[in-house]
């Protein structure tokens, strides 16, 4: 059953709802999890949910699994990054957000200050009146020519 014959419907019957909202729930236990490596109906009631198999999680297993990814992605993003050590009164560029057009640099243009340096990797920054509180991987070191 989909959404829009409830939505198009003149009436809606109860029983139509329910029909939906088991569905829906088969439908989120069912689906496969690609970090569990099965559906969560499976990991948590020890069964396939789709054939009468049993299913034994190793959560030791599927915690390194998660952690190896984290670390993975961590080394990733990290690696653009420009190891600085950012001090108040140093100027920084602030990246743009959402999707930038064909030729536009993905900085803006004026420089921001840095107003304070905070120890769990953020920093307050300002521009004209406007300030800021965000995380260091979205500035880089302004260098004045």
């Amino acid at each position: 059953m989909r959404t829009a014959e409830i939505d198009m419907a003149i009436s809606v019957d109860p029983s139509d709802i329910d029909d939906f909202l088991s569905n829906a729930a088969w439908a989120v236990r069912s689906t496969y999890h690609t970090v569990l490596r099965a559906s969560p109906g499976a990991a948590i009631f020890g069964r396939d949910m789709l054939f009468d198999i049993p299913y034994i999680a190793d959560w030791t297993k599927i915690g390194e699994y998660r952690q190896h990814q984290t670390d993975r992605n961590t080394a990733r993003e990290n690696k653009s990054r420009v190891e600085w050590d950012y001090k108040v009164g140093e100027k920084v560029l602030l990246r743009k957000d959402g999707i930038l057009r064909k030729g536009e640099t993905k900085y803006q243009k004026d420089p921001w200050t840095i107003t304070q340096v905070h120890t769990n990797g953020t920093i307050r920054i300002q521009c004209g009146t406007k300030s800021e509180r965000l995380n260091i991987r979205r500035v880089t070191p302004f260098f004045e020519e």
